[in-house]
């Protein structure tokens, strides 16, 4: 089968490979996806130059691409979930070999059918960044009516997931983005919405329940002043050296409590968002669909400039 392989750790791109492998092995729990599109996320290029080797210190070669979307191909012995033929999307184990293939075997826990009306490259948009913003916004601060929450880098693809579920349950939203992508964060449901070129968020905002930062740096130690005692700080990256070295001591002057929502799979976020799917009010957020042999330049433009929704990679 064809799959873009990554062959070593590096800055560069030259160590993703268009090659021919072994289809994977399916064992009694896996289903065979035959992938019809694989979400990329900026997670795929930390995973490429090595950032996260103490996380998941896989094998070289691997295959990259935790968003899945495709038909199930074979099923182990004791899978009972889908069946052969069903169209499945889900986020894949890191540690196992991943969606940038036209095969790929997942545990049948983690995977879910597709919504109906979803295409194969809508469904491959949703895994990640859906169970890292349910996650967060919904088991950890158990947003409701009423709450305030602010997130940052809302035009990105957790930013602007958190914008609408946030939204969908009928929180009130303070979002922070560029200039250019103040009426696309508008139309996703956020209320206030600063463009932090030319607004700096502390003067505008206080007393906020909840914040959503997928950015970290100074962006993290300057969203404490706005939350409420007792509010809750949501930080979507692992391993930010500034947030980390804060962090407790923020929490502390400020009362407030932090949780990390880095990648962990949680699929019964997708069992709880369908039905907001199935109404419309979260919806798939597609930048562009990029083919298989095109998997590199994803990665040079998530290392290189603002992401607006999600990048999909189209494998058939």
């Amino acid at each position: 089968m064809k799959a873009v392989v990554l062959t070593d750790h590096a800055d560069h791109y030259e160590v993703l490979r268009l090659v021919d492998v072994a289809p994977p092995v399916v064992g009694p729990h896996d289903v065979l996806v035959e992938v019809q599109a694989a979400g990329f996320n900026p997670f795929d290029c930390k995973l490429r130059r090595g950032a996260l080797r103490r996380f998941y210190p896989f094998t070289l070669p691997h295959v990259l691409g935790n968003d899945v979307a495709g038909v199930v191909a074979q099923k182990g012995a004791a899978v009972t979930n889908v069946d052969v033929g069903d169209r499945v999307y889900g986020m894949q184990a890191t540690m196992r070999w991943g969606g940038y293939a036209e095969y790929c075997a997942m545990d049948a826990a983690f995977v879910r059918r597709i919504p109906a009306h979803l295409s194969f490259e809508q469904a491959a948009a949703l895994p990640m960044v859906l169970e890292t913003a349910w996650l967060g916004l919904i088991e950890y601060a158990r947003v409701q009516p009423g709450t305030l929450v602010l997130v940052h880098g809302a035009a990105g693809g957790v930013g602007s997931m958190a914008v609408m579920l946030a939204r969908a349950m009928g929180a009130t939203v303070a979002a922070t983005c560029s200039a250019d992508a103040v009426d696309f964060v508008r139309d996703l449901g956020a209320q206030i919405i600063i463009d932090y070129t030319a607004r700096d968020f502390t003067a505008v905002l206080r007393e906020v329940d909840v914040v959503v930062d997928p950015i970290g740096g100074q962006t993290n130690l300057r969203s404490y002043e706005v939350l409420k005692r007792g509010g809750m700080m949501l930080t979507v990256l692992r391993e930010d050296p500034v947030e980390m070295t804060h962090r407790e001591r923020l929490c502390s002057t400020h009362h407030v409590t932090c949780r990390v929502v880095a990648f962990e799979n949680h699929p019964a976020a997708l069992d709880g968002a369908e039905p907001f799917l199935m109404r419309g009010e979260l919806l798939p957020v597609v930048k562009q669909v990029l083919p298989l042999e095109h998997v590199a330049e994803a990665h040079r433009v998530s290392d290189h400039g603002h992401a607006r929704g999600k990048t999909v990679i189209k494998v058939r």
